[in-house]
């Protein structure tokens, strides 16, 4: 059995204590003596004199256990969705409202600067816990051998020390946390979308015979659960089946970093989309504010397309250091996409609730639409982006990334090669590294075309880009033209319009999705 003391903070960074005793060949610990660990106590100050045992690096092969959690990475990228939304909504856009366009009409001025103001102060505890929150984790070891060399009584520096009635050897280091990704199966995250959208619509439908005390309960009663699992739970289900299919080792710290930089993205995203293009445009004499007029579509199907794809592509630029192949940079394409969807989900879901007596159809009409095809889209076009700047930063004739996940420069052993276990409350293995990651990877067919059908992808980062706003931009542009087009026909022509258009459009992703993985799994 191993040992984990509560995780503490030592140094501003996040400190965890594993204990191993008698560490056998296959990776497993027994606990075959009876230790005493004292911290901070008088016997430890009765102790000083002794000397300390020395960090050392750990050693190659070392097998960490860790508790299974799959549900702990929804938790905490939650918790991020909402801090970076009111990073960006509550912070960024009144600081650049307030200097640029206070009243958003896409004209220059005027400026207020109590906007200004409110904005910077909202950043400050914004900033401050994002990186509280996104600390350094280290993982302090301790391992213990018997020997008659040894001690009874070994000295940590500061102020631990171990206590065994024979003699040990004692070695311990500090490594950065490397638990792998874990995420809950995707078919209970898919069952918890469906379900979770069925039951939120029932509770908002009596709100079509009007507003009053008991539908304003009902609607207050479902509203918070309905919007999480609206915009989150479609995010993270897409992400545990490109964590399953994919077969690459993944730490959950790194994981989620992805994850962040896609949702971080969004902030430059919604600047061009919001201030510079209405801005620009409307200096050349296009009209920004009407849904009909072409200065509206032009930011649909041209800014927003251009700005968000590179705004992406940088995101997955910032962990070029983690790119060691172009199927690893596909996956972190892909989950950079995710991660701006999930941020940008949470807007398009949240409007959904103003729809007034409307709220449950236009909530299920959105979650499901966005889910299905918004999101995918998203980490489809960014991978696209990833896989060419993967082949490029592993084909130049100088690399300076690290290859894999490095630990710190006094260890050749990446997060990759390190072996891992989960255990559950019982103490019984789950998974290891030794099996989890087999070299012929099954996709379903479903998901996956043969080699034979496969499409090529573009290797040059530049065309890349080029290629996922294309894709961006015939998905935004074509929906626009088509309400354009049925603008003054009967509403159910225009509802059965957009319902055929929208199926169009996800049957395509998904034949264009099936026929890209082989090229980037290969």
């Amino acid at each position: 059995m191993c040992e984990g003391d509560e995780a503490q903070s030592r140094n501003d960074e996040c400190l965890s204590r594993l204990l191993f005793i008698s560490v056998t060949s296959d990776g497993r610990t027994e606990r075959d003596l009876l230790v005493n660990v004292i911290g901070n106590s008088l016997a430890v100050h009765i102790m000083q004199g002794l000397p300390t045992t020395p960090l050392t690096p750990a050693p190659p092969g070392l097998v960490l256990a860790h508790p299974s959690s799959p549900w702990k990475v929804v938790r905490s990228m939650l918790g991020f969705v909402f801090l970076v939304l009111i990073t960006v909504q509550v912070s960024s856009v009144p600081i650049f409202a307030g200097i640029l366009d206070s009243d958003l009409d896409g004209d220059i001025g005027p400026s207020n600067p109590l906007l200004t103001i409110f904005g910077s102060a909202c950043l400050i505890p914004c900033v401050a816990g994002f990186a509280f929150l996104r600390r350094p984790k280290l993982t302090h070891i301790i391992r213990g051998r018997e020997s008659p060399f040894g001690l009874t009584f070994n000295m940590i520096a500061p102020r631990t020390a171990i206590q065994t009635p024979v003699p040990i050897v004692i070695e311990h280091h500090l490594v950065r946390d490397s638990a792998p990704l874990e995420m809950p199966p995707g078919k209970h995250l898919w069952m918890l979308f469906f379900g979770g959208v069925f039951i939120s619509t029932l509770f908002m439908l009596p709100l079509m015979y009007g507003l009053n005390v008991y539908t304003a309960m009902l609607f207050a009663f479902i509203a918070i659960p309905a919007f999480v699992i609206g915009f989150s739970t479609p995010v993270f289900a897409w992400w545990s089946t490109l964590n399953a299919y994919f077969g690459l080792p993944t730490t959950r710290r790194l994981a989620e970093w992805m994850l962040i930089a896609g949702m971080v993205s969004t902030l430059p995203a919604i600047l061009i989309n919001s201030f510079f293009s209405p801005i620009l445009l409307n200096a050349i004499g296009f009209e920004t504010t009407d849904p009909m007029s072409l200065g509206y579509g032009m930011i649909l199907f041209l800014s927003a397309p251009i700005g968000e794809e590179i705004c992406k592509a940088v995101a997955v630029f910032v962990l070029a250091r983690f790119i060691d192949s172009p199927r690893r940079g596909f996956q972190i394409g892909f989950t950079v996409g995710l991660g701006f969807a999930l941020l940008e989900n949470s807007m398009y879901v949240l409007t959904a609730f103003f729809a007034g007596e409307a709220a449950a159809f236009s909530f299920a009409f959105t979650s499901i639409l966005r889910g299905i095809g918004s999101i995918p889209a998203h980490g489809l076009w960014t991978g696209i982006s990833g896989y060419a700047i993967g082949h490029y930063l592993c084909n130049r004739a100088v690399q300076v990334q690290q290859p894999g996940y490095v630990v710190g420069q006094e260890s050749s052993i990446s997060e990759t090669e390190q072996a891992w276990m989960l255990m559950d409350s019982s103490g019984r293995i789950i998974k290891q590294s030794s099996t989890e990651y087999a070299p012929d990877i099954r996709i379903p067919k479903w998901l996956c075309s043969s080699k034979e059908e496969s499409l090529p992808l573009p290797k040059n980062p530049f065309y890349a880009v080029g290629l996922a706003i294309f894709f961006h931009s015939f998905w935004n542009g074509s929906s626009w033209l088509l309400g354009l087009l049925t603008d003054d026909v009967f509403w159910g022509i225009q509802l059965l319009a957009v319902f055929v258009w929208v199926t169009f459009l996800i049957i395509a992703l998904w034949q264009i999705t099936r026929k890209i993985l082989p090229t980037a799994l290969s």
